[in-house]
């Protein structure tokens, strides 16, 4: 179970750029199945939305697939997306955002990532590393912040602006 909700978790969070906070507060009732593929989420409360009147952000077909093999082995019906776990036995209040980053330092462990990697890992990298792949992949920064649902340039700027970018190749 615990695997199955970290792989939901750190795709859902890779696609849609949430913050911890963001990831934390997802519940199921938000996520909405596109015909064509993927998925369409509605991020209800964000830092840079005090009023709570959401953005909508998008996950791709290969995350919906983790978030489905999620919600149908937990058998989750409504309320929070991202549970805890306790042994095998599925929780029914939302993960702590803290969570976030405690999973994306065991799977960098579990993958063999160096021990400095895995400490500079935080669930801010679900937010640096999906804009700097989209920057490399060529998207404009108009859709960088769609996708970030950043609303100024110059915030994707700091995101982006070590990305391995080679305009020449």
């Amino acid at each position: 179970m615990k695997g199955l909700r970290d792989r939901a978790l750190i795709a859902v969070g890779y696609d849609t750029l949430c913050r911890r906070s963001e990831l934390a507060a997802l519940r199921l009732e938000d996520v909405e199945r596109l015909a064509r593929g993927g998925a369409k989420v509605l991020v209800r409360y964000a830092k840079n939305d005090p009023f709570g009147e959401g953005g909508v952000a998008y996950v791709s077909a290969a995350g919906a697939a983790h978030l489905e093999a999620w919600v149908g082995a937990a058998n989750l019906t409504e309320g929070p997306l991202f549970r805890p776990i306790f042994k095998s036995a599925v929780g029914g209040r939302a993960i702590h955002p803290r969570t976030v980053n405690r999973v994306l330092q065991a799977a960098a462990l579990q993958a063999g990532c160096d021990p400095a990697t895995i400490a500079r890992l935080s669930a801010h990298s679900l937010r640096v590393g999906p804009a700097q792949d989209l920057a490399i992949a060529g998207r404009s920064v108009l859709q960088i912040m769609r996708a970030g649902r950043w609303r100024h340039a110059d915030a994707v700027s700091r995101y982006v602006r070590a990305a391995d970018i080679n305009i020449w190749t």
